[in-house]
């Protein structure tokens, strides 16, 4: 144990005195140097009036480490280690890794080698590679190659003015610091800003607080609190609370990426695309915004939505285009917007609802198309075809034209349902209700007569056209075009087969209920979804 403790006793001593030489040795490392007087044309000495003090005049040349300090003259204190310089003040300090030189110039200079702190004053301008700064009062601090300003100051980086309060220069970075103020003025855009970083080099601005950029050739704008702009490409992204506007529209989400060569902005995870004028919204996980043709794409978990005054419209696709059309005439040429979307459409109003593979929204006339096993519900009614067409005035749908194996259904009872079919089917609405329907060639009607929820028969009617009139969602009438026969059977002389059209289905599996259920495909009797 004795020899243990003798052992550490040994060794605690020998370590003490290694950190007792290395300190010294450092000591001896960061000795402060004492300036030199390079040159002087003329050097007075008054030791009544100013004990110690050297008077340089003309051509005067001070160095201290690397650094070089010309001026008109001098009063220099060796005492002190510093001096007091006035008139054509020059500076050249190089950087750290002495590849590079910072050029300052004022008319007057106050030095100090104990703290390697130059006070320079009135006129500034400091210089590195493309960058030239200008203020009234700078520090700079020699043995860091750093400079700071403090009450405004204006820096040319390339085509950039950089204007603030407050600035902060870091030599061996190239880089800037800007605070309280910022403007940052470009022949395309001007930036202004609470607090921001600018790389000289590669001309990179970093946004450190709310920042606007505001284009000057066009109506467009972007706003972010963080994030970073190169001026040399052109290209920014935006991370914290950032907005594209451009016009009346807007591009928002969790962060932009902004490309203001092709007008490009993209926007990730909860992005909302919105015009104002046309008062609709695209909503999704990726979105794109292109300026330049005012068009739009939204994918993941996409949601179109048209405000309305009275009821909004909802629609969910896998991808979800907004583009501008133009419709040309002998007299005139129109442009248009255009919404088309691809792949499980869903729509949900209140009035009506409606699915399909892929659907074109005309704005021109107020236009839904549906392609590829599109069904339509409104009411109690479920129309069917091969391709439909919804038109609508007001916001209300006024007309509805079913193209090829048409079908309209209604539920009367359980396993039981009203049917009319044609070829193609024009439904005439108002207050959002069927008042007549038009059923031109090969129509039909397989419809149950129930008194007193008692069935008395089921009739089945083929004519090649029809026109049928409606009062609450039920036929009152109906009138029969070319060749009409009907039969109404008794319930049991019928099998559930017989009761229904080859291409009947009834699909209210796919009926959304609410506008969230847009996202939903189709419902399973079991709860589960998909």
């Amino acid at each position: 144990m004795i020899k243990f403790v003798s052992k550490y006793i040994v060794l605690l001593s020998i370590l003490t005195i290694s950190i007792q030489i290395a300190a010294q040795d450092k000591h001896k490392e960061q000795k402060v140097k004492m300036i030199t007087i390079v040159h002087s044309d003329s050097v007075n000495v008054n030791e009544e009036t100013m004990p110690g003090i050297q008077f340089l005049r003309g051509n005067v040349v001070l160095k201290h480490d690397s650094a070089y300090m010309y001026c008109d003259s001098a009063y220099f204190d060796g005492n002190n280690n510093s001096f007091v310089a006035i008139n054509n003040i020059k500076i050249i300090a190089p950087t750290e890794d002495a590849l590079d030189t910072v050029y300052l110039y004022s008319d007057s200079l106050h030095y100090s080698g104990q703290k390697k702190l130059a006070e320079v004053r009135y006129n500034v301008v400091m210089i590195k590679d493309s960058m030239t700064l200008y203020t009234e009062n700078l520090d700079y601090k020699m043995d860091e190659n750093f400079g700071y300003y403090f009450d405004g100051g204006k820096t040319l980086n390339g085509q950039d003015t950089l204007i603030s309060k407050y600035g902060y220069y870091y030599a061996d970075l190239d880089e800037l610091y800007f605070k309280d103020s910022v403007i940052v003025q470009n022949p395309k855009y001007t930036i202004y800003s609470d607090t921001l970083k600018h790389q000289t080099v590669e001309k990179i601005s970093y946004l450190l607080g709310p920042t606007h950029i505001i284009s000057k050739d066009t109506t467009s704008w972007m706003y972010s609190e963080f994030g970073w702009y190169n001026h040399i490409t052109d290209m920014g992204k935006l991370t914290k609370n950032p907005l594209l506007v451009d016009g009346k529209k807007t591009l928002k989400g969790d962060s932009i990426f902004y490309n203001r060569n092709t007008g490009l902005g993209i926007a990730y995870h909860n992005v909302t695309i919105a015009d104002s004028v046309q008062n609709i919204r695209l909503k999704g996980n990726l979105g794109k915004y292109y300026e330049k043709t005012e068009s739009s794409v939204i994918t993941d978990s996409a949601l179109f939505i048209s405000i309305q005054e009275k009821d909004s419209l909802f629609l969910h696709a896998d991808t979800i285009h907004s583009i501008i059309d133009t419709l040309i005439t002998k007299t005139d040429t129109t442009n248009f917007r255009l919404i088309k979307s691809y792949h499980k459409v869903k729509i949900f109003r209140k009035d009506f609802q409606a699915k399909c593979d892929s659907l074109v929204y005309t704005f021109l006339d107020s236009t839904i198309k549906l392609y590829y096993e599109p069904v339509f519900w409104s009411g109690s009614n479920q129309m069917t075809a091969d391709y439909i067409e919804v038109q609508t005035d007001s916001n209300k749908v006024n007309q509805i034209i079913m193209q090829n194996n048409a079908l309209i259904a209604a539920q009367v009872g359980t396993g039981s349902f009203n049917q009319i079919k044609g070829k193609k089917m024009i439904a005439h609405l108002r207050d959002n209700e069927i008042y007549l329907l038009d059923v031109l060639e090969d129509g039909g009607t397989i419809y149950y007569t129930i008194d007193k929820n008692i069935l008395l028969g089921i009739n089945k009617i083929t004519c090649t056209n029809m026109a049928i009139h409606f009062v609450n969602n039920e036929m009152e009438d109906l009138i029969f075009y070319v060749n009409p026969t009907g039969i109404m059977y008794p319930p049991s002389d019928l099998s559930d087969a017989e009761r229904k059209y080859k291409n009947f289905k009834w699909m209210i599996e796919y009926r959304p209920e609410k506008w969230q259920d847009v996202y939903i495909w189709k419902k399973q009797l079991s709860g589960k979804t998909e």
